[in-house]
């Protein structure tokens, strides 16, 4: 009974589906049997393989039979052979990779026993992760990004050839944590730490990306972009970073370019200043004329709210202009100080369009200006409500000038310039509605605006 339990028992290891197995026999160097896991790898039946002189010959590829001739060998020296790798050639001449290993039979001298794993799906994950790595490489290369990647528990750091170009740093020099932080720019220094401390803290885990000045070797300056992430292990309160990783790109040109392009900004904007200070200086000349008393005013006036609109949009690159700085710009007479007239209501976050900018100063000013003479702010009591609001489902700009407490407001008996540009300029600039309502107690304009782009 126990010999028959111990048969069922090698049995089942030898039909496991684990490994391939062959028993061979060592004077004759055939095949004696093979579990049904060997005969998959082969592609063979069991008559194809067992008691066939030589068979191993005809199963191995040429430049692999020493292999097979030195495990050999290392058996008949020691009983066993090294683990090595090769292939089997099937009979449609398709090759499996393996990797076997020889060992004796306890009881049985002339007989071998070969394991063997079949490493397909090795291989193949394998080629996947190279293919991968290759893609990986030639992106990172396109980009003309390099790699770090610092090891916070051993404190080694690995940088590639690109990010050691980036810092000056030789191709065979080691680079250490030291050489990092005494290559960035002192004033740049403390943010990069800061931002190093947020990426590791595990309640923070900041990713964010970050610019900063690196310090060559030779004395030259490199603006650099870096975006780094930690790698964390345990639980809880154990839980700490044990990595932090990244990639570095040379944006020095970039900078270059951007510093370029504000200088030309500034000079633009210099430049208009210039010309509408010209422009209002020959108005001054022309409208000197007695008939033509507050024109030269007025006109200034109209002057001065569009430089404020181009003033604000210069200092936002030209890209949107908050709804609440216009107003401070443009009313500022009224706007500031203790016993200011105006109140301003609505979304400090609320941006417009370049466009919707101008004529949403020029709008404004018009408002004021027909205040101070006729309506609310003509009077120390006199109040204006300016409140806006941007609606985010389809983008439209809602705004409502409220006037109170100034003398009574009837329908003018003809539009001046101000009023026909707030209802009918306007409302077409901005493919919107102005409506104006003259009630007895102030003055009421409602402005509705789509917001595209």
């Amino acid at each position: 009974m126990p010999h028959r339990l111990q048969d069922s028992f090698y049995r089942a290891l030898f039909e496991s589906p684990v490994a391939g197995i062959a028993v061979g026999d060592i004077a004759t160097l055939t095949i004696a049997a093979t579990n049904g896991r060997m005969l998959e790898i082969l592609g063979r039946t069991r008559e194809e393989v067992e008691g066939i002189p030589r068979i191993w010959v005809e199963l191995t590829p040429p430049e692999y039979r020493h292999l097979d001739e030195r495990a050999l060998q290392q058996f008949r020296e020691r009983g066993h052979s090294d683990p090595f790798e090769k292939e089997y050639l099937r009979p449609d001449r398709s090759r499996v990779p393996v990797r076997v290993m020889v060992s004796k039979v306890d009881n049985e001298p002339d007989k071998l026993v070969a394991f063997v794993q079949d490493l397909s799906a090795d291989r193949a994950a394998r080629r996947r992760e190279q293919q991968m790595q290759r893609r990986l490489e030639i992106a990172l290369s396109a980009a003309q990004q390099g790699v770090w990647d610092y090891d916070l528990v051993t404190g080694e750091m690995v940088y590639d050839e690109r990010a050691k170009q980036i810092y000056g740093f030789p191709p065979n020099q080691p680079v250490t944590f030291e050489m990092v932080r005494d290559a960035t720019h002192p004033d740049d220094l403390p943010n990069t730490l800061a931002q190093l401390e947020r990426a590791i803290d595990p309640r923070v885990r900041d990713r964010s990306s970050y610019e900063y000045r690196i310090v060559r070797p030779d004395g030259g300056i490199c603006w650099a972009l870096a975006h780094g992430e930690s790698v964390f292990e345990g639980e809880g309160d154990a839980k700490q970073a044990v990595r932090y990783a990244g990639t570095i790109q040379d944006i020095t040109e970039r900078k270059a370019a951007e510093r370029h392009q504000q200088i030309l900004i500034a000079e633009l904007n210099h430049r208009v200043k210039n010309m509408l200070a010209i422009v209002q200086a020959v108005a001054h000349q022309t409208f000197s004329k007695v008939e033509c008393a507050g024109a030269a005013e007025r006109f200034s006036g109209r002057l001065s709210a569009l430089a404020a609109a181009h003033t604000i949009l210069t200092r936002r690159s030209w890209e949107a202009a908050a709804i609440r700085e216009i107003a401070c710009e443009v009313l500022q007479p009224h706007y500031s100080g203790a016993d200011a007239q105006i109140r301003l209501t609505g979304d400090d976050d609320a941006r417009v369009p370049p466009q919707t900018a101008v004529n949403l100063a020029m709008a404004l000013h018009e408002l004021a200006t027909n205040a101070a003479k006729y309506g609310a702010l003509s009077s120390r009591r006199g109040r204006v409500e300016l409140s806006w609001a941007v609606t985010h489902s389809q983008p439209v700009l809602h705004i409502e000038w409220r006037e109170s407490g100034g003398p009574p407001v009837k329908q003018p008996e003809r539009e001046g310039f101000g009023t026909r540009m707030i209802r009918r300029v306007l409302a077409s600039e901005l493919g919107g509605t102005v409506t104006l309502e003259f009630n007895p107690k102030g003055l009421e304009c409602s402005i509705e605006a789509p917001l595209n782009g």
